[in-house]
């Protein structure tokens, strides 16, 4: 099945091989961090903290399977970077992406739901807001069920927004897939499909870029809170 047919039709699809291992090496040695912040699961506002990362996120073999789906007005709007080890462990039970990164909080009919994540503002948007969201999450490391590589219950991103008690039903309702993954493998996803991880049992790293884009502005005055940020 075609990449963009399954992201269609499933809500997710994995990219092989998009990284070589010279690149892959590059990216985990740009991502080393400072000893006491080992034990940190993910980094907000990556891109802010670590420049050089700049170029990586904005080479063709990313943006071209992004500008596939959304065009080329497609920019960030939010950069992760998770490492789950054994020094950093953690399960995340099934759930759907609904908050969105901004610069600042207003307040907007239809949004909801305001939280500070390490400074940065989060609400939670329409939902056809998300509905036209992609995330893009590359892999420094292979992943599988036993260093935590997503489950994903494929066609529950068109289930529209999920009260988090419902989550769990609906995923029990459907089949659930292993994303297993090699390292320089891309996976895309929708915000709305359903994804959860468990914890790591290996001493494996799980190492991930976590982007999310879009090609359309917030109503105003709200703002991306890396809107820009791959528009050369």
């Amino acid at each position: 099945m075609a990449l963009q047919q399954q992201l269609t039709e499933q809500g997710f699809a994995i990219a092989p091989n998009r990284l070589d291992s010279g690149q892959i090496a590059t990216l985990r040695q740009l991502l080393t961090q400072p000893p006491d912040h080992k034990t940190v699961p993910g980094i907000r506002g990556l891109l802010d903290k670590y420049p050089p990362l700049r170029q990586w996120v904005n080479s063709p073999a990313i943006r071209e399977l992004v500008e596939a789906i959304l065009g080329p007005d497609a920019a960030i709007i939010r950069s992760v970077f998770f490492n789950k080890s054994p020094a950093a462990n953690w399960q995340v039970a099934w759930h759907q992406d609904l908050a969105i990164a901004v610069k600042a909080q207003h307040e907007v009919a239809g949004f909801s739901g305001w939280s500070c994540k390490e400074t940065i503002p989060h609400v939670q948007p329409p939902v056809a807001i998300l509905q036209t969201l992609l995330t893009v999450r590359i892999h420094l490391d292979a992943a599988d069920d036993s260093n935590g590589a997503l489950w994903v219950i494929p066609g529950s991103h068109t289930l529209g927004r999920l009260p988090a008690q419902q989550a769990a039903s609906a995923a029990k309702a459907s089949g659930k897939h292993l994303c297993a993954v090699q390292a320089g493998d891309v996976m895309l996803f929708r915000p709305l499909l359903l994804h959860a991880s468990k914890k790591a049992v290996s001493d494996c790293q799980r190492r991930v870029i976590h982007l999310e884009f879009s090609a359309t502005p917030l109503p105003e005055p709200l703002v991306w809170a890396e809107w820009g940020d791959l528009i050369l």
